[in-house]
């Protein structure tokens, strides 16, 4: 059961990833589905193996997705304040 959400949200996320790509912030909401979806599989498989390495391997993935999470937010801030304008357009300044 828990497989068959994950891949549902999984392909909404790529669905929504190659559809939705011109404005900056769907493309932040998609990678943090992206990182929820990585740390449930890997809470799915750390609790089939009852390992207790794999539970610190999940929250490593929480904190890197944390961290995704902040570090895009900071760049949505920064080049909306410089630029005033919402789509990836303009975000070819970062050259990335």
């Amino acid at each position: 059961m828990v497989l068959k959400i994950f891949f549902f949200f999984f392909f909404f996320a790529l669905f929504h990833l190659f559809f939705q790509y011109k404005i900056f912030l769907n493309l932040l909401l998609t990678f943090e589905l992206l990182s929820l979806l990585v740390y449930i599989i890997c809470m799915y498989l750390g609790g089939m193996s009852l390992s207790v390495v794999s539970f610190h391997v999940c929250n490593m993935v929480l904190c890197f997705g944390v961290i995704e999470s902040v570090m895009g937010l900071a760049l949505l801030i920064l080049c909306s304040r410089s630029s005033s304008e919402k789509h990836v357009s303009c975000f070819s300044f970062l050259k990335f």
